[in-house]
């Protein structure tokens, strides 16, 4: 078995961006990419199918296994013309062969329909002060996302990517394609809804798009008590145990 592309109808992809959704520390690019998919009611048009993703076999909702492999969702705005390829991978890639070859079957794939654009999708703790950062080969392949508000990444050696992500991005910027790194600021490891909901109004904004976000507030609120949680047990746990003091001087006899 080779790694192969299957598509459940012909589309047309010419124009369209590219958006690649994977796991990265915090899962904002995950949570913000789910939640886009959802609100847009993006249609599943193929898989990616490979025998260098991880052998095991992932859950459902339904609780029915399936193997390892990537989703390719599509959004087209007939009004606007915007098409939106959603690339969804719930797994990490850092094998080096593995992952350049399905990066490799995935560019080709993008590039000979027409797909110019990459925005790749992720969170982790860049800076600690909780800022959506961009990630680009040219300046001017960052303006749109400059423009609504996200930052320039001050680190480019540690940014949170994988080996499949970094071989994506590495054949769109050689062939000088509009390439994008978007990550959003978050200290946790755990899913984190506050640094997803920043990724999409930057996202969102830079698309000149308009949807309802407060499906995600009930999540944020949760995640907050959860901090606050793990944070008193962490100091419950870690809190210097006190000398008692007695209630009234010692008693002697001698």
């Amino acid at each position: 078995m080779e790694t192969s592309i299957v598509l459940d109808k012909v589309v047309d992809l010419k124009g369209a961006y590219a958006i690649e959704i994977a796991p990265s520390p915090g899962a904002a690019g995950l949570i913000a990419g789910t939640f886009l998919i959802e609100a847009l009611n993006a249609e599943k048009i193929g898989e990616v199918l490979s025998p260098h993703f991880p052998q095991v076999s992932l859950v459902n909702e339904d609780g029915l296994a399936f193997p390892s492999r990537i989703e390719l969702h599509l959004y087209v705005n007939e009004e606007t013309g915007l098409k939106l390829l959603f690339i969804v991978r719930s797994f990490p890639m850092e094998s080096g062969d593995g992952s350049y070859l399905v990066a490799k079957k995935i560019y080709e794939f993008l590039k000979s329909n027409g797909v110019e654009t990459l925005y790749c999708l992720g969170s982790g703790r860049i800076t600690g002060n909780g800022e959506v950062f961009i990630s680009a080969t040219k300046l001017e392949h960052a303006k749109e996302l400059l423009d609504a508000g996200a930052k320039i990444a001050p680190n480019q050696d540690i940014l949170p990517v994988d080996r499949l992500t970094s071989f994506l991005l590495l054949f769109f910027a050689r062939d000088g394609k509009k390439t994008c790194l978007l990550l959003s600021d978050s200290p946790s490891y755990i899913p984190d809804p506050s640094a997803a909901k920043k990724l999409l109004e930057t996202l969102l904004r830079s698309l000149k798009m308009e949807l309802d976000l407060s499906k995600l507030d009930e999540d944020i609120k949760r995640y907050q008590q959860l901090l606050e949680g793990l944070e008193k047990s962490i100091l419950g746990q870690t809190e210097p145990v006190r000398e008692e003091r007695p209630t009234r001087e010692p008693f002697y006899i001698g």
